[in-house]
């Protein structure tokens, strides 16, 4: 894996509600590349009183903007807009081994 990066996003809101929403719009985002899709290396999804928090690993920085580019427009349909923290970190070590 070349310069894997970690991104944790947040949106701030009712924590079910976002959690329903996000889901969708990461649905419609997977119907929407026909199979030919790369998903990240690590995915999780977290509820927190503020909201949700969703945490995952990619190859690549440019890995994950293609992702992020392309998920925009099904944030927008599901009523969700732009997170309200991004934060992209770089990964020195990923896995237990």
């Amino acid at each position: 894996m070349e310069d894997p990066i970690a991104v944790i996003v947040r949106f701030n809101g009712d924590p079910d509600d976002l959690f329903e929403r996000f889901e969708r719009a990461r649905r419609l985002w997977i119907e929407a590349q026909h199979g030919d899709y790369s998903p990240p290396d690590f995915y999780a999804v977290c509820k927190t009183d503020e909201g949700i928090v969703i945490v995952d690993s990619w190859e690549t920085d440019t890995a994950h903007q293609a992702f992020g580019r392309r998920m925009g427009p099904h944030l927008e349909a599901v009523g969700m807009g732009m997170p309200d923290h991004l934060e992209h970190l770089w990964i020195e070590k990923l896995g237990w081994d």
